[in-house]
């Protein structure tokens, strides 16, 4: 996954882009483990806060969910994602 931002939209927005683009490609596949929201702000070099609302988009996409103590994983059927 690279990370590359520009003005046009929210930060947030963008990552949540980059992270669905690599799970509709298979990069992040169904039932994998996401890195953690410290990782992803890392590699993404930015506020984990920021990370953390980009997840939630994907959630509420239902393109991932979280398991209590586990982390957030990828759904294994991605209703409406092609």
């Amino acid at each position: 996954m690279k990370f590359e931002f520009s003005l046009d939209s929210p930060i947030y927005l963008q990552i949540a882009g980059v992270l669905e683009d690599a799970i509709i490609s298979g990069e992040l596949p169904p039932g994998s483990r996401l890195p953690s929201v410290r990782e992803l702000a890392a590699l993404s070099r930015t506020n984990p806060n920021t990370v953390q609302k980009a997840l939630q988009v994907l959630q509420d996409k239902q393109l991932i969910y979280t398991r209590r103590t586990s982390g957030k994983f990828v759904c294994e059927q991605l209703n409406g994602v092609h």
